[in-house]
């Protein structure tokens, strides 16, 4: 994987790199011991250029490297055996990328906008989540040695995501509001998990489904308008088309 820039965006340098809940209160990562780079030999193609046909300045290179350790995080955090070192499949290799380019998408409108940058403990927290997301920080750690991923790298990805997380916040303020009379239509109509319960018990978790739904809405709506403006090249014979 390659360094990142300020926005966690990919460059072209050796070096390398659902949605954020905005109130969630920030956490620091358990220590962790980080891998040295170089523990295993990890794809390094090109797999998505944002901001260009070609690389150069203000084009960021999505590695294929990028793509496998974060769709590995998932994997990790699914199953509690051994640690997922194996073939991926490209139903997962196609959403981590298409994620992947979509926050990327999003750290450039910040960055252009001019979107206030994220905290030491915005990015902490974001670690935090990554930890979250393989499983804790036990398995975290050893998938990061067994990947020869540095702390730096990790870092970058934390970063990015914490940059998208103040775009949202700063942009999709309204999104989260669900009215009463939402909730009740929603849970009326019979569209949603808790079939069979109380709107009384389940109230609460029916408005978190709601401004949940409306919030990816939301941001697939940014992502759209923002691919519409905004050159990209998808590289990887797993990418989507759209």
């Amino acid at each position: 994987m390659a360094p990142t820039d300020a926005l966690g965006a990919v460059t072209g340098r050796r070096r390398l790199p659902a949605l954020f809940c905005a109130l969630i209160a920030c956490a620091q990562l358990p220590s962790v011991a980080w891998a040295q780079p170089g523990a295993v030999r990890r794809a390094e193609g090109v797999v998505a250029l944002v901001g260009g046909s070609a690389p150069g300045p203000g084009v960021v290179v999505v590695l294929e490297s990028d793509v496998t350790f974060e769709a590995r995080l998932r994997l990790c955090g699914r199953s509690r055996g051994e640690l997922p070192l194996g073939p991926l499949p490209d139903a997962l290799l196609r959403a981590t990328l298409d994620e992947i380019v979509g926050q990327v998408l999003i750290a450039r409108e910040a960055e252009r906008v001019r979107v206030s940058p994220p905290t030491a403990a915005d990015v902490a927290h974001q670690e935090s989540q990554l930890a979250d997301l393989a499983g804790g920080a036990t398995r975290f750690a050893s998938l990061v040695q067994a990947l020869g991923v540095t702390h730096e790298e990790v870092s970058d990805i934390a970063r990015r995501r914490a940059t998208v997380q103040r775009f949202l916040q700063a942009n999709l303020e309204g999104a989260a509001v669900v009215t009463e009379e939402e909730v009740q239509s929603a849970y009326a109509a019979g569209d949603h998990p808790f079939i069979g319960q109380p709107l009384e018990e389940v109230h609460e978790a029916m408005r978190v489904l709601l401004v949940r739904q409306a919030l990816d809405r939301a941001v697939a709506r940014w992502v759209t308008i923002l691919k519409q403006r905004t050159p990209l090249r998808l590289l990887a014979s797993y990418a989507s088309s759209t």
